[in-house]
């Protein structure tokens, strides 16, 4: 069929026909759960493997080497330069408003140049066998704390080889949860940026089981903190990545493969309070989870197609998507969030357009930010495009929703200049990480290409939903993978009963993708893992009549306000983030207010045009974020965005605070949500 083609162009409309999931036949009814659902493929059976011979995730690049040879497989870019330039920008400093200078750096980077499928097997085999001669093996562990690189998933998959386990943790972890991960783990050996060796200073002498400190080679680190670590540390020995390559040169080995029920990965989640907890992911559920997710898209990514990534390879979505990637024959190409666009480079592309991706996944944070630039550049045009812009917008939704002629037409002639700020390639675009707004996934689904929402946790190995594009919708998250099955069970605290129609309650996931539980917590294990393999996600969800899967709260998030209804914190957010003028927002409720409040992180430009039109002086954000006049246009300005958004009164918010401190990884996720113990 045309859509499994090669390059085939999807529309952002219900091709499929449903149902896309159905209830396991032979199992007895449970009193307060709903039987149990699958993907409408999997009446047999869950997929376990997404081919016979791939039982882990070593196996997935013995069989895209031997499949897909010589194409194509990771693409990088080298640093050539660094720029820096010094630019006046206007503050309020004592009360007045001055102008101060500040430097912002740009980079020069290379084309992309590209590693073939054999040579990325041969490239982890010899990093394998550099782990094995300085003293790591069949059981050990590896930690990576980086960035986002090639170099990254190069370590993680030369590990494989030698059936040593990983140890993921983002790079925005913190002190205490970099040492806690270190600790729990007894990780001989820690890869990591050099950017990150100060912090990993600060703690090593609390982690003694750590004997290798391997560099990634895409900088150099300072000096001092390279004195620092020898002379305090001289029992640890440090190799750069290139150096262990070469030592894996010299001294070739054949790989330890590992086995299906062997652990691959231990990945720390970015958790909003407390000690992060890792999740044990063996090499049966990273397989599990590629089989999982290929159920649904398989069909419509082919080599050829080109995966752009830049998300932290820490967060399972990423992880997953890589390694399905590799797994489909697709190119996969490494870029930064700091050199994405054109503007954030000097001579060269930025990565989208260098690249050009056919496929692009994303958190809702970097879909708004695509759709609020793209708004700001039209708004800021000639009252022609702006109306060409709007008016073109409705007509693609009228013409999909009536079958009528004229799409094509319309994206040559309006949207292919929105595309081109992307590559101009795009086919598919998918976000997960947290809920995005309706509006945002419609907006980007028709200037630029159709975009698709997936659920998924951890624990589940990133699995929980994933919405086929032939099948696109904004009312729900999809069709459940190929590698899990889900059933809802009650939650009368908040009213969420399987009895109510459509059937609601607290989602809980069965299957091969599921974790084992979290390393050394059994505590926690129990808590959330039952003995019949179900784990309870927390969340709560309800199946559409098409059988899709749709995420409508979470306990956790769910507060009863003074009235005693109960609020949905994430899903507020979600709408009120839509707003042009948020950068980041949290919203939160209690017990003692009768509606929510919120703190946001506003968006310069768009609060001082707000405050600009309505004669509110002042431009820098420590002055703006004071003016209670401008405060209370604010909060306008959000209640007609929950308006909009179709928010009931009580969940209106009647109050905003603006911050004028943009957040950071003390305080946000790494999904970019500011956490709610913070904010109490």
């Amino acid at each position: 069929m045309a859509y499994k083609q090669p390059g085939a162009i999807f529309l952002p409309k219900m091709e499929k026909k449903g149902p896309f999931s159905m209830e396991v036949p032979g199992v007895e009814k449970v009193k307060g759960e709903t039987l149990p659902r699958r993907n409408i493929k999997c009446k047999d059976g869950l997929i376990a493997q997404p081919d016979p011979s791939v039982k882990t995730v070593y196996d997935i690049i013995q069989y895209a080497a031997n499949k897909f040879g010589d194409a194509k497989c990771i693409g990088t870019r080298t640093l050539i330069n660094t720029y820096k330039e010094k630019k006046m920008v206007k503050k309020i400093v004592d009360g007045k408003e001055t102008e101060v200078e500040k430097e912002w750096s740009y980079f020069e980077l290379s084309p992309y140049k590209y590693m073939s499928f054999i040579e990325f097997q041969k490239h982890v085999s010899t990093l394998g066998a550099g782990l094995k001669k300085i003293g790591l093996g069949k059981g050990d562990k590896l930690h990576l704390y980086g960035a986002t690189s090639m170099n990254w998933m190069s370590m993680a998959h030369s590990s494989f080889t030698q059936s040593i386990a990983i140890v993921t943790a983002y790079d925005t972890l913190g002190l205490e949860g970099l040492l806690s991960s270190l600790q729990q783990t007894e990780s001989k050996a820690i890869f990591l940026d050099s950017s990150l060796l100060p912090t990993l200073n600060k703690i090593l002498k609390d982690a003694p089981t750590i004997n290798y400190i391997i560099l990634n080679n895409e900088s150099k680190p300072k000096q001092e903190e390279l004195d620092k670590l020898t002379s305090e540390f001289s029992g640890i020995k440090v190799i750069s990545y290139e150096d262990l390559k070469k030592l894996g040169e010299e001294n070739p080995t054949a790989p330890v493969a590992p086995e299906a029920e062997d652990l691959a990965c231990v990945m720390y989640t970015s958790g909003s309070s407390g000690t992060p907890k890792g999740v044990t992911i063996k090499h049966k559920a990273v397989v599990a989870s590629v089989a999982g997710v290929t159920a649904i898209v398989g069909d419509y990514i082919h080599p050829g197609d080109g995966l752009l990534t830049y998300l932290p390879q820490a967060h399972i979505i990423e992880f997953i998507f890589e390694n399905a990637s590799i797994f489909w024959g697709s190119t996969m190409g490494y870029g930064s969030p700091k050199t994405l666009t054109d503007t954030s480079v000097r001579n060269c592309k930025g990565d989208l357009n260098e690249f050009r991706p056919t496929i692009l996944v994303g958190v809702p944070a970097v879909w708004e930010l695509i759709r609020k630039g793209i708004v700001s550049k039209v708004n800021s045009g000639s009252i022609i495009t702006r109306n060409l812009f709007w008016g073109a917008l409705a007509a693609k939704q009228a013409l999909l929703a009536t079958g009528i002629p004229g799409v094509k037409l319309l994206d040559a002639v309006v949207f292919s200049k929105v595309r081109a700020a992307t590559g101009g390639k795009l086919r598919i675009c998918m976000s997960g990480g947290g809920p995005i707004a309706k509006d945002t996934q419609r907006f980007i689904s028709m200037a630029i290409a159709p975009l698709v929402s997936g659920y998924g946790l951890t624990e589940t190995g990133g699995m929980g939903a994933l919405n086929d594009p032939r099948a696109w919708t904004v009312d729900a998250h999809g069709d459940i993978p190929g590698s899990i099955e889900e059933k809802l069970v009650d939650f009368p605290d908040a009213g969420y009963y399987t009895s109510n129609k459509p059937p609601q309650g607290e989602l809980w996931l069965r299957g091969p993708s599921v974790t084992a539980g979290y390393y050394g917590n059994e505590e926690e294990t129990k808590v959330a893992l039952r003995d019949d393999g179900w784990f309870m996600t927390g969340d709560i969800a309800e199946f559409d009549k098409n059988g899709h899967l749709k995420i409508i709260d979470r306990k956790k998030n769910l507060v009863k306000t003074l009235k005693g209804e109960y609020v949905a914190l994430e899903k507020l957010e979600s709408i009120y983030r839509a707003s042009p003028l948020v950068a980041n927002i949290c919203v939160f409720a209690a017990g003692d207010r009768n509606k929510p409040i919120a703190i946001i992180f506003p968006a310069e430009p768009a609060l001082v045009k707000l405050a600009n039109s309505n004669g509110i002086q002042g431009h820098g954000l420590e002055d703006l974020v004071e003016n209670e006049k401008l405060n209370g246009l604010v909060l306008k300005e959000l209640q007609r965005a929950g308006r909009q958004g179709q928010l009931s009164d009580i969940e209106l918010i009647d109050g905003v605070v603006m911050d004028k401190d943009e957040w950071t990884a003390q305080n946000v996720s790494a999904s970019t949500y500011l956490s709610q113990e913070t904010v109490y």
